[in-house]
């Protein structure tokens, strides 16, 4: 009896249009393609949620003996493994793990932690079927958690990795403030960003690349510093000629990747080292032609171990060595961001007050270095209303109005 017998797996095909395959005859033979001739353009072999192979060259026989080989025909597996997690300090977050592993015969699985590489950096506790992960104290660095599925005399395990950051050291760019004043952008080309509020991923605003012709690009640019090692993700859209016209993403003047045609929101993601970084969105045309809207938007870019570094330009034009920015989100309920830039190292004392003139909080007291910074104010504890934070460098202070809503 051949090894492969009372096994099976399942198999796509797809081609050019109208390009159909008979059914009554051999799926494939070894002297190549189909008995009717056709070669497929591409073949994907699986086995439940599992590809083996998605390719149009050759390998595809032995594709096939190893997905068979590699079926489950008893026991445990894994379903729907558990994502890489992202915590600030302090951040708990809940694991639902119930439907992790999966056993053939549909028996009752119980979950168990089976390792916690770094401990120091986060802790994972199991209740019921729910895994509380929290980053512990102010350390930043990764973890990685080895969880076990097990029904009767099998066991599969899944594993997956927490990265802990220092809040001033996460930053979300969403283009929530209507603009891009926020952190130093710039833009080169032949055109430049705009704000767009037609179909941002979320919230309100996102960013969008201006007309432009063939042959033309429009870019949009920041450094960032790295503290610690991280990845930058963001949202990104495209309405183009496909294979022609694309949304290319630079580190460093490194692309990273670019997309093109017509599609919804998807997000992607890249490793980051420590040090200082540039990153760059540039929609580019070539020499012809234009398809849909002829344009691409980005939203929610994430630096995880990032912090904004100040363009020379800007920082130097700053008037009284200093800009202090408007809060966001305002209204907020009940945590703001607080952002402001200096043009030299300095002695910072960021205060807040209400309307009654009473301090409220201290904030920062402390000398800082040149730079974009940015802090957070919990409300929790104060009442909707009116408040102010002033921001005092030697014998020089600017205040801004912020609104809490609750």
């Amino acid at each position: 009896m051949s090894t492969y017998a009372g096994k099976s797996y399942w198999l796509a095909t797809y081609n050019w249009e109208n390009q159909n395959y008979p059914v009554d005859t051999r799926v494939y033979i070894q002297s190549g393609g189909f008995s009717n001739g056709y070669v497929p353009l591409f073949v994907i072999v699986g086995y439940k949620n599992k590809v083996y192979w998605d390719h149009n060259s050759d390998g595809f026989r032995g594709a096939l003996r190893q997905a068979i080989d590699e079926i489950v025909a008893e026991g445990v597996w894994v379903k729907n493994p558990v994502a890489d997690k992202v915590l600030l300090y302090g951040e708990s977050q809940d694991i639902d793990v119930s439907t992790v592993f999966a056993d053939i015969d549909n028996n009752p699985i119980s979950v168990s932690i089976v390792s916690n590489e770094n401990r120091d950096i986060v802790s994972a506790e199991l209740n019921g079927n729910v895994i509380t992960i929290t980053a512990n104290g102010n350390n930043s660095g990764s973890s990685m958690i080895v969880i076990r599925g097990a029904a009767g005399e099998f066991d599969e395990t899944d594993q997956f990795e927490v990265n802990v950051f220092d809040p001033d050291a996460y930053y979300i760019e969403d283009f929530e403030t209507g603009d891009f004043s926020r952190i130093p952008w710039k833009f080169s080309g032949n055109a430049e960003w705009v704000i767009d509020s037609a179909s941002p991923f979320e919230g309100s605003f996102c960013s969008g690349s201006e007309d432009i012709s063939d042959n033309q690009r429009a870019d949009m640019t920041v450094n960032i510093d790295y503290v610690v090692s991280g990845n930058v993700s963001f949202q990104y859209k495209i309405s183009s000629e496909g294979n022609y016209d694309f949304l290319k993403f630079y580190i460093d003047g490194v692309e990273k990747g670019k997309w093109s045609g017509i599609t919804s929101w998807k997000e992607v993601s890249f490793p980051v080292t420590t040090g200082t970084h540039n990153f760059s969105w540039s929609y580019q045309k070539d020499s012809s032609a234009s398809y849909g809207n002829d344009r691409a938007w980005v939203d929610r870019i994430v630096f995880e171990g990032g912090v904004y570094t100040s363009i020379e330009p800007e920082l130097s034009g700053l008037i009284d060595n200093f800009k202090l920015y408007q809060n966001y989100p305002n209204p907020f309920n009940p945590v703001t961001d607080i952002s402001f830039s200096l043009n030299t190292q300095n002695h910072v004392k960021l205060t807040i007050f209400n309307q009654k003139g009473q301090l409220v909080d201290n904030l920062i007291n402390k000398v800082l270095n040149r730079g974009l910074h940015q802090v957070k104010f919990d409300a929790s504890d104060l009442n909707s209303g009116i408040y102010y934070y002033t921001l005092t460098i030697k014998d020089r202070t600017e205040t801004k109005k912020m609104i809490l809503i609750k």
